[in-house]
C-alpha cells in the first residue's frame, strides 16, 4: 500500500487539532493586522479576527509564509512519502497554489501533486477530509484524484455579505457601488463558479426571501438534490443569518444535509462580519 500524505491550507476552515486527528498537514495562510503578521488558526483565531474587524483594523491576507512553507515541504520530503497530494484554495483567488509549486521545486520533490481546487472552504474541506479517509482505506493516488476532480468540477459558491462596507474598504467594489446599494436598500449575493476564475455579482434584491430563492433556484438548475449533495454554510459571526437561509434551504430541499463552519480569514477580510456563504458539495 502506498504511503500518501494529504496537504491543504487554512482556507479549508479547519483547526490544527482536527487536521492532526485526520492526518492532514495544514499550511496556515498569513494574516497581517496593523502591520503584524499572524498564522491563520494558529496565532489568530476567528473570534480575534472578528474583533479586529469591529475595530476597523488594517487587515490583509496572503499565501502561507514562504519560509514556513519551505519547512513544511522539507519535513514531508524527509518523511519519504510515495505521494503528497496538495489541495490549496483556488489559484485564481490566491498565490498559495503557486507557492506550493515553487516550494516543491525548491525541495526537488517529484512526488508532489498540487491540485487547483478552483474553490475554497466547504468543498476544499470536504475533499481534504474524504481524501484522508481514502488514504486510510488504502485507496490509490489516482482514485483520490479522480474523486477530487469530480467534486471540484461540480462545485459552486454563493457569498452573501451583510453589507458592502468591508468590500469597499478592501477595494473589491467601488465606493459609488456600495453607496448606491445602501441608498436603495439592496441586498447582494455574489457567486464563485467555473473553477474559481472570478467572483461576480449573482443577484440583487430588496428582501432576503427573493435573494434566497434566487440561490436555491440556481441550485436546482445545477442539479443539486438532498440525495446527492450536502451544503456547507460558512459564516463570519453570523450564525443567525446563516440559519435563516438554512430554514429556506430545507423547505426547498427537504432532508438536505447542512453543516455550519467558520468562514476563513481569506473571505472575511474582504466580505466583512455577518457574511455567510452557501456551498453545495457533491457527495461523490
Amino acid at each position: 500500500m502506498s504511503k500518501i500524505c494529504i496537504v491543504t491550507d487554512s482556507a479549508v476552515s479547519m483547526s490544527p487539532s482536527i487536521a492532526k486527528e485526520h492526518n492532514i498537514v495544514l499550511a496556515p495562510l498569513s494574516i497581517t493586522v496593523n502591520g503584524k503578521e499572524y498564522k491563520d488558526y494558529i496565532e489568530l483565531e476567528p473570534a480575534q479576527l472578528y474583533q479586529f474587524l469591529r475595530e476597523k483594523a488594517d487587515i490583509k491576507t496572503s499565501q502561507p509564509n514562504l519560509g514556513m512553507l519551505q519547512e513544511i515541504m522539507s519535513e514531508l520530503k524527509a518523511a519519504d512519502y510515495d505521494d503528497i497530494l496538495v489541495f490549496p484554495l483556488s489559484r485564481h483567488l490566491s498565490g498559495t497554489y503557486q507557492a506550493f509549486v515553487l516550494s516543491a521545486l525548491h525541495n526537488e520533490m517529484s512526488n508532489v501533486t498540487i491540485v487547483d481546487t478552483g474553490t475554497l472552504v466547504g468543498p476544499q474541506r470536504y475533499v481534504a477530509l474524504k481524501a484522508a479517509e481514502m488514504v486510510s482505506e488504502g485507496k490509490t493516488k489516482q482514485e483520490i484524484l479522480t474523486f477530487a476532480d469530480k467534486v471540484f468540477n461540480d462545485t459552486v459558491s454563493f457569498v452573501i455579505p451583510d453589507n458592502l462596507d468591508q468590500l469597499k474598504r478592501s477595494g473589491r467594489i467601488s465606493s459609488a457601488a456600495a453607496t448606491l446599494s445602501s441608498l436603495l436598500k439592496l441586498k447582494v449575493s455574489l457567486i464563485l463558479e467555473n473553477r474559481g476564475i472570478a467572483i461576480g455579482k449573482f443577484e440583487t434584491a430588496r428582501t432576503d426571501g427573493k435573494l434566497f430563492s434566487g440561490i436555491t433556484d440556481k441550485m436546482k438548475e445545477l442539479g443539486c438534490h438532498a440525495d446527492t449533495h450536502k451544503v456547507y454554510i460558512p459564516h463570519a459571526d453570523g450564525l443567525a443569518e446563516a440559519q435563516k437561509f438554512a430554514n429556506h434551504l430545507v423547505s426547498v430541499f427537504p432532508g438536505i444535509e447542512v453543516e455550519y463552519i467558520e468562514l476563513p480569514a481569506a473571505v472575511v477580510t474582504h466580505a466583512g462580519l455577518k457574511t455567510f456563504a452557501v456551498q453545495p458539495v457533491l457527495k461523490a
